[in-house]
């Protein structure tokens, strides 16, 4: 025969009554089911997350900053409710604990009291590492508990960025601080060099004005003594001047005797030359002390005696005969002596002028100097008073710019650098842990294979012996008899399970009998479900134990948190076995509690009783039956 014959007959045998093709067609749907469920449980899991149970402890008392209350953990803790990320719940630290212990919450995240402390203090000189604490139970899923460490990560990030924008912003707002005292300290410092720059130009002024001053003092000191010298010569002068007009007098009196003894003709020549010579020396007098410096009070002496000598040669012209021998005679002595004296008076009144005048000269200039010496003091003072205000400034900028620096050393600035780096530390506290990622995964996968364990052995395992059922007469020892094969099968299935798990993969069991125990029963368990399917249903019941195998595989949380899961399988998650099983294992393998523990165990002994229950009920069926149709071929396999 060709192959498509052998195809078609195949086909024909599958098709040949209803039940197999039923049987084929639900048999073509394991893949569909398998992918649908799976995709279907999985398709958006941190999507879900807002589902999980976490709690939030905020022991947080708060701190101040820059004057104004702050609560990092309060305000961290409300906008984590907000965010809705996770099923979040504020509680007390006493409920968070046996929360996250039973499985009511699947992690807590604590800020403990001094949080927010420690953080405003990393703008301070003795900044302080914030602690986050972060409690698991790898019991409740060990996805949960790197789920919450990612979601703590991203908790101190966030908080870290606002701490270190706060530090960021103090440090920038000590910078321009520190930059307006350096800013004042540049001002002190100018003004301190434009203090400096006049001072030192009022110096130069003062010194050059001091010199002015000497030499004005000195020119002046030496004219006021050629003035001295050349007044000391006056008075002289002037009493020369006075004997020659007694010299005139007496002259005039021998010119009396003279004349009268003379003819009146001569005498009235002599007289009238006398007369005119008299006026000529008046004029001569004028004119010589307009041209000096002569004061005017000697001045005015000296015209009032020449007035007189001319008003005396007058009067002799026109007296008579009887005075005028003696005005006459007093008037030849007294010009002469006069014209003497007035010569010596014109030889010196030259000196008296250059004294006058370098007296006058030398008065002028200490004056200049004096004023010169005046303002250049006056400069000087002021530049004095600016260096001063300047240095007092430049003291109080630097003093104030150093306080705002405080003193460290090389290890505390090392501390700081890394605080503010990182000013967050996460302190994990585990109740329950698993070794590694395989410890994590182990429950989902025992649980697992003692389902398909006991389902492949009821490939080859007969549900109920025909003969047992024909001659025993009590359905419970058959259904005993025929739970006790794959049981004690499915155990010995464990027992190498666990050996591999222990000694082949090192994984750490926290009770170890506990857990071979527990395994044990998880098995014999999985047996009673599949035989009661087998023995009600035949080889449907056949089927339904692997669609079943596919459900729990997407239900049992082994892997995400089953709170994340649609709202259905959810609920299947709560109520089929494998749940259970999972959860009993990784009490057992993490070190659980016993109150726990026992949650997990009573499940399965219920599905274990109602297993046998229904297969009981079964073979009660059966035995009445006792018919030859039991004996036909199964609807699979011919």
């Amino acid at each position: 025969m060709t192959i498509v014959p052998l195809v078609r007959a195949e086909f024909a045998r599958l098709t040949a009554s209803r039940l197999g093709i039923a049987s084929l067609i639900a048999l073509m749907t394991v893949p569909i089911i398998y992918g649908g469920l799976y995709l279907w449980g999985n398709k958006d899991p941190y999507g879900s997350l807002s589902k999980v149970p976490a709690a939030i402890v905020v022991a947080d008392t708060g701190s101040t900053l820059d004057g104004s209350p702050v609560n990092y953990g309060r305000d961290a803790a409300d906008s984590l409710v907000s965010g809705k990320r996770f099923g979040w719940h504020v509680v007390s630290a006493q409920t968070a604990r046996a929360g996250v212990t039973s499985g009511r919450y699947d992690f807590v995240v604590t800020f403990p009291a001094g949080f927010s402390s420690a953080l405003t203090s990393a703008g301070g000189s003795t900044p302080q590492t914030a602690r986050l604490e972060l409690t698991t139970n790898d019991i409740n899923s060990y996805l949960s508990t790197t789920l919450a460490k990612q979601a703590t990560e991203t908790i101190r990030t966030t908080i870290a960025q606002e701490v270190a924008k706060s530090a960021s912003g103090t440090l920038l707002d000590a910078v321009s601080s520190l930059r307006s005292g350096l800013v004042d300290a540049q001002h002190g410092s100018s003004e301190l060099a434009s203090g400096a720059a006049t001072a030192s130009r009022g110096a130069t002024a003062l010194a050059s004005g001091s010199a002015s001053l000497a030499s004005g003092a000195a020119s002046l000191s030496a004219g006021l003594s050629t003035l001295s010298s050349s007044s000391a010569a006056l008075p002289a002068s002037t009493a020369s001047l006075a004997s020659g007009a007694s010299r005139l007098s007496g002259g005039l009196r021998s010119l009396s005797t003279a004349v009268s003894g003379s003819s009146p003709t001569s005498l009235s020549s002599a007289t009238a030359a006398t007369a005119a010579g008299a006026a000529q020396l008046r004029q001569q007098l004028a004119a010589a002390l307009a041209a000096s410096d002569v004061p005017p009070q000697t001045q005015a002496q000296l015209n009032a005696a020449m007035g007189q000598l001319a008003g005396a040669t007058a009067a002799t012209a026109s007296g008579v005969s009887g005075t005028l021998a003696p005005s006459i005679a007093r008037l030849s002595s007294g010009s002469a002596t006069l014209a003497s004296g007035a010569a010596t008076l014109a030889a010196r009144s030259p000196q008296l002028v250059a004294g006058i005048s370098t007296a006058a000269a030398g008065a002028e200039r200490l004056s200049s100097g004096a004023a010169s010496a005046a303002s250049g003091a006056s400069t000087l003072s002021n530049g004095v008073a600016r260096i001063a205000t300047g240095s007092g400034t430049l003291r109080d900028s630097l003093s104030s710019g150093v306080a705002r620096v405080p003193a460290t050393t090389a290890a505390e600035r090392a501390r700081t650098a890394a605080i503010l780096s990182d000013p967050i530390l996460v302190k994990q506290h585990a109740i329950t842990t698993a070794q590694n990622y395989g410890a994590g995964l182990a429950p989902f996968f025992i649980s697992l294979s003692a389902w398909i364990g006991i389902y492949a052995l009821f490939l080859l395992v007969r549900p109920l012996s025909r003969r047992a059922l024909t001659a025993v007469a009590r359905p419970i020892r058959t259904t005993l008899a025929g739970w006790a094969t794959p049981a004690l099968l499915g155990v010995v299935q464990m027992i190498g399970l666990y050996a591999v798990l222990t000694l082949a993969l090192g994984l750490h069991v926290a009770n170890p009998l506990g857990l071979l125990a527990f395994m044990a029963l998880v098995s014999v368990t999985f047996a009673a479900i599949v035989l009661a399917l087998n023995a009600l249903l035949g080889s449907v019941g056949q089927f339904l134990g692997l669609v079943l195998m596919i459900v729990q595989l997407v239900t049992a949380g082994g892997t995400f948190p089953w709170q994340t899961l649609p709202g259905p399988l959810a609920v299947l998650h709560q109520a089929l076995p494998m749940s259970h099983a999972v959860d009993g294992v990784r009490q057992l393998m993490y070190g659980g509690a016993a109150g726990d523990l026992i949650a997990a165990i009573l499940p399965l002994l219920g599905w274990l009783v109602v297993g046998l229950g229904l297969t009981a009920l079964a073979a009660r069926r059966q035995g009445r039956r006792r018919s030859l149709t039991q004996l036909r071929p199964s609807a699979i396999g011919g």
